[in-house]
């Protein structure tokens, strides 16, 4: 069934609530522009991109459930806003976490190091295991040096997909590890 372009906001929702992908379609290209700049202006482009697709995504997977009782285009922009602020707030924590990781193998050398430093690994890797090889993988990678897209290459994921399970397996480890942190590193 072709969505007549005419069809207004409202109408397009209660199509795509009918599973209706035309109408998807069209929402997705009456806010995407505007959604991209919004976004742009806080983040990278590649990240605009990614959240803005990340919004759309769970507004088509939830059609279903949705209830929105306000106007589509104030709903869509609250949804990437929050999508905003938990990529800045998980970049900015992520990023922190692993270069203490490195400053703390870089500073500590000797004999008592050296013991901190594999009791330390040996409980990252008994909550690794828990998480599954794949995040045990990406892990040891980002240790060794490698980015998220040559992570991805290697394992054939998309970089997005690395960057997620990065961000997941760094809340496990802030969770399950903090206090242990602050006995190893000082």
């Amino acid at each position: 069934m072709t969505v007549p372009i005419q069809n207004t906001d409202e109408g397009l929702v209660e199509l795509i609530h009918q599973n209706q992908t035309t109408a998807f379609h069209e929402l997705y290209e009456r806010y995407k522009a505007a959604m991209l700049i919004f976004a742009s202006q806080r983040v990278s482009r590649d990240a605009a991109e990614d959240l803005v697709q990340d919004v759309f995504l769970s507004l088509w997977k939830n059609r279903g459930q949705l209830e929105i009782k306000e106007r589509i285009g104030g709903y869509l922009f609250k949804a990437l806003r929050t999508k905003i602020i938990d990529h800045m707030s998980k970049g900015v924590h992520a990023q922190k976490y692993l270069d203490s990781i490195d400053d703390f193998a870089k500073s500590h050398t000797g004999t008592d190091a050296k013991v901190r430093e594999e009791t330390f690994l040996r409980r990252i890797e008994e909550l690794l295991r828990r998480c599954g090889p794949q995040y045990q993988t990406i892990l040891k990678m980002r240790l060794e040096g490698y980015n998220n897209q040559e992570i991805a290459d290697s394992l054939g994921l998309s970089e997005k997909t690395v960057r997620n399970q990065s961000s997941n397996l760094m809340k496990v480890l802030r969770s399950k590890l903090s206090t242990w942190i602050l006995f190893i590193f000082f």
